[in-house]
Parts: structure tokens; sequence; C-alpha cells
């Protein structure tokens, strides 16, 4: 008991510290954690590519293994700040309540995860809220409130609609998401983003 906890407290610890983003200029960054298909496949992780634009770190996608990969990329799940879905293919959110999970635990964060999405991404969140309802509860006895504050589980539906035009998704310090629709049939609403930092 006492051993495992000192363990996983020094591990959290590592792992807080282990941050990529130090190493780059800053600027707008993108790279890929996940490129699969639904299809498994045994050395690729789901659809997930790691943004970073100055000293923030966002998803779009969060399919199977995604946030694992990002960790052997460098980046501590801790900081990542939002997950932005462009549709609800199973293999673009099958990675959802692992990244949920790795985020809070990584970060000891007292707010949920933002997952911004279109239409139906409160469903989404909803679902794997409640599948991951019971592991919160053991999460908080096991680490303890100090690493895993209650509040800080899950995620939290963050919609928009792009049914009218373009939405813009975030406007802040430099950093503009927009969110705009595509084809993606019989997929709908299926959408990408345009990411702009300091005019990059």
């Amino acid at each position: 008991g006492e051993i495992a906890l000192s363990l996983m407290r020094r591990t959290v610890e590592r792992n807080m510290a282990a941050n990529a983003i130090g190493e780059l200029p800053d600027g707008l960054h993108i790279g890929l954690c996940g490129a699969g298909a639904p299809m498994p496949a045994p050395n690729r992780s789901g659809p997930c590519v790691v943004v970073i634009a100055g000293p923030r770190l966002m998803l779009i996608d969060s399919g199977t293994g995604g946030v694992r990969t990002l960790a052997r990329m460098g980046f501590n799940a801790g900081l990542i700040e939002r997950v932005l879905l462009t549709h609800f293919h199973s293999d673009h959110i099958d990675g959802l309540g692992e990244t949920m999970l790795q985020r809070w635990v990584g970060g000891s964060h007292t707010d949920p995860l933002p997952v911004h999405g279109p239409q139906g991404v409160e469903r989404v969140v909803a679902g794997f809220n409640e599948a991951y309802a019971l592991d919160q509860g053991y999460r908080v006895a096991h680490h303890g409130p100090d690493i895993v504050a209650p509040s800080g589980f899950g995620g939290v539906a963050v919609p928009f609609s792009v049914a009218e035009g373009d939405a813009v998704v975030v406007e802040e310090d430099g950093l503009k998401i927009t969110a705009f629709a595509v084809d993606h049939a019989p997929i709908e609403p299926a959408v990408g983003y345009r990411i702009t930092y300091k005019g990059r």
C-alpha cells in the first residue's frame, strides 16, 4: 500500500515535469499522435492530432491510444487544454475516456476537460462521463483528492453550430480556432478547424 502510493506519487510528479513544449519555439506546431483507421493496427493509434500554440496544447479528435502516443512524444497529458472533435465516427472518439482520465490525473485538474464539437457532442461526452463514473470514485480513493480532485473528473461538452456558417470556437491570447462544415457524407455534422496563432 504505502510503497505503491509512494511510487505513484513519484510517477505523477515525473510525468507532470515532462513537457516537450518547452523545447519548441513560440509558434504553431502540429503533430500526429494517431493516424489509424477503424480496423485495429498494431503500429497505429486512432485519429488524433496534437496542436501546440505557444504554451497551449490541444487535441483534435481522440482515437484509441492517441493520448499514450502523446506521452511517447514527450508531452504530459495533464497539459491538454481542450479536445476538438471533428465528428463522431467511433475511431475519432473511442479514446476520449482515456484522454479525460489521463488529463485529470496527469495534471491534478480541478475542472473537467472542455470537449468542443458540433451538435451531438453533449451526448458523446455525457456517455463517456457515465461510463467512467464508477472509476471516478476508485481513482479518488486510490490516489487521493490532492492528486485527483473530484471536481476535475471527466469532460464538459462545448457545442457549436456551423449550420449557418463558420463558428469561432476560441479567440483569446493570439489564438483563434474556427470550425467550418465539411462534407463527410453520410456523417453529419462534420467539421474541420482553422487554427491561427500570432498570424500563423
